[in-house]
Order: structure tokens, then sequence, then C-alpha cells
């Protein structure tokens, strides 16, 4: 019920800064690599995920905006161990992670004189949601987190006539130890279109 709530009141305060200004709406499909903890845990790349911006362009060359996105990771495992403190178990595990980014960023586009593409690189400060579920058979053990998060990115916007543009871009989610879990970072490919004057 949190992640709802939030995302809805991400998604009408994004869309209450229209004005005079450039906005854009993002929606993609990310491919996300785990690293670090998350990738100790669940080795296996996720495809299963989905992501939203809302930017508006407040200088010529800079946006700002809002990002909430949602990615899933799994993994069988087969039979092993599974410490907690100073509980063990072994058995057949299934392992998820459901990661919720929410973030604020800006982006900045270079000038360039390429005519089909439009490279940008941006930054985000925000949270990561993450859930953590061991299923043995029957039984399930869970794990929550919210962790303060950074996210470097950089890509590229593909130029078209119309107002709708794809792009491709690299994201690496960097949360910080909280909650009772380390940091939970995965690297993210995004491709999407890019909506404008919406």
């Amino acid at each position: 019920m949190k992640i709802v709530i939030s995302f809805a009141l991400l998604l009408f305060g994004a869309l209450g800064v229209q004005g005079q200004h450039a906005n854009n709406f993002t929606m993609s499909y990310p491919i996300a690599f785990p690293t670090g903890d998350l990738s100790d845990y669940i080795s296996k790349t996720s495809f299963r995920g989905i992501n939203f911006e809302f930017n508006r362009m407040v200088k010529s060359n800079m946006s700002v905006g809002l990002e909430v996105g949602w990615n899933v990771f799994y993994e069988d495992v087969g039979v092993t161990q599974y410490k907690d403190q100073t509980v063990t178990i072994t058995g057949k595990q299934y392992r998820y992670t459901n990661s919720v980014p929410i973030l604020a960023g800006v982006q900045f586009h270079p000038p360039t004189s390429n005519k089909k593409m439009d490279p940008y690189v941006g930054i985000g400060l925000g949270t990561l949601y993450s859930n953590r579920a061991t299923d043995f058979g029957l039984y399930r053990i869970t794990n929550e987190a919210w962790q303060f998060a950074i996210r470097p990115e950089a890509g590229f916007v593909f130029k078209t006539s119309s107002g709708v543009s794809p792009f491709v871009g690299v994201k690496y989610y960097w949360p910080f130890e909280g909650g009772g879990l380390d940091g939970q970072n995965f690297l993210s490919v995004n491709i999407g279109l890019k909506f404008f004057q919406f």
C-alpha cells in the first residue's frame, strides 16, 4: 500500500509542474543486472520491470524530474543454506527481490552537432524500496528496507520529427545500507520512448 500511495503522490506532483517549458514523459523497459549484496543473493539478470519518468526543461540544456520504477529479481538456487543471524536453514530456495526506486533527478543535455542523437547525463537522489523474500516450500522469510539512494545515468535520445522519440540509457542504482539490509545495488539498461509536450 505504501508503494501505491507514494507512486500516486509522485504522479500527481509531476503532472502539476507543467507550464510553459517543454515537458516530457518517458516509459521504458529496464534490463537489470544485480551487483554487490544483491548479486550475492540473486545472481541472475532481471528481465521483469518497468520505469516511468516525468521531466521538465528548466534551461535549454537542463531538465529536472521524478522517476518511479519497479524491477523484479528472481532465482531458483536449489538446495542450499540460508543464514539469518544465529539461524541456519537448509532447503530448496526460491529467491525474490522487488526493487522500487523513487527518485528526483537532474539531467544535462550537452550541445551536439549530431543530427540523429542527443546525449544526456544525469544524477538522481531519493529512496529505493527493497522487498526480499526467500521461499522454502510452505515457508517464506521476508526482509523489507527503505534505503537512501544515488543514481547516476547516461544515454541517448534518437531524434525524430514527431513528438515521440526512442531512447537508450544506462542507470546505476546505488542505495546505502539501511533497514537491516546492505545496499541493494544494480545496473539497469533502459530502452523506451520519450513523449514530448504531454
